[in-house]
């Protein structure tokens, strides 16, 4: 059986700043190639999967500085190619700022999602500077013996393959599961950064407003003050925070 594992590569930007007074919004963010596909990496029997994928980041990239972990394997026949009949994805998290190289036939695209519940579908556009990609994918619910599956299908043609569009779905769906229990928000951030910046991160993720006062209950056994104080806008500076790695072993 032929084997090959790709790389949802997620990471965010700033927007132009719409107030001074506060720091410039965060925009969600993943990476295509020149033929809108998720870039690939080879599998071969002398190496771990992941060990694997973290070489081809490091060549890509040329910095060990990144989240991954496996997001899910397809092995449906539909998506079967004459190179590859199983497809293994990894998703990752990169900070821009750790990125040494960027490779010319890579580029990061914005997302955006407009959710239609009524029809349990999305409509997703991925845009840069030089290209604007739209589709839809629509969830159907299907009960297979005693469970309840759901499946996401391409509703009509695009220029990302189907697959691509259901990783990207799926990457999503993984972050917004993954924000919620575990430290993985802070992969998008320097190692020293404001609360404010850990909140938009929530809230592009998570695609929905928060309150502060609320967030800031929720994460605070997560952070630690610093002595550092930035100020980015024309409002009052901010005191810059680390990830408090306590919680780690609480949590653990």
């Amino acid at each position: 059986m032929k084997v090959y594992g790709n790389l949802i590569i997620f990471s965010t930007d700033n927007e132009e700043r719409k107030d001074v007074r506060r720091l410039k919004e965060k925009k969600l963010q993943v990476m295509l190639d020149e033929n809108n596909n998720l870039p690939i990496f080879e599998i071969s029997n002398k190496e771990y999967i992941k060990t694997s994928a973290e070489n081809r980041i490091e060549e890509l990239f040329k910095t060990p500085k990144f989240y991954i972990e496996q997001l899910y394997t397809w092995g449906d026949p539909n998506y079967y190619t004459k190179d590859s009949e199983l497809m293994i994805s990894y998703l990752v998290i990169i900070n821009k700022k750790n990125i040494k190289e960027m490779p010319n036939n890579l580029s990061f695209y914005d997302i955006f999602i407009e959710n239609e519940e009524k029809e349990m579908q999305q409509n997703i556009i991925l845009k840069n500077d030089n290209k604007k990609i739209h589709y839809k994918v629509k969830t159907i619910v299907k009960r297979n013996r005693e469970n309840i599956d759901y499946i996401n299908k391409l509703v009509n043609k695009s220029e990302v393959s189907e697959l691509t569009a259901i990783i990207i779905h799926s990457g999503i769906k993984r972050l917004r599961n993954r924000i919620e229990n575990t430290n993985i928000a802070f992969s998008f951030l320097d190692k020293e950064f404001a609360i404010s910046e850990l909140q938009q991160i929530y809230e592009i993720i998570l695609d929905k407003k928060l309150v502060s006062a609320n967030f800031r209950k929720k994460i605070e056994p997560m952070i630690k003050k610093t002595d550092k104080v930035v100020k980015e806008s024309a409002y009052r500076p901010s005191y810059q925070y680390t990830f408090n790695e306590e919680f780690i072993r609480n949590w653990v």
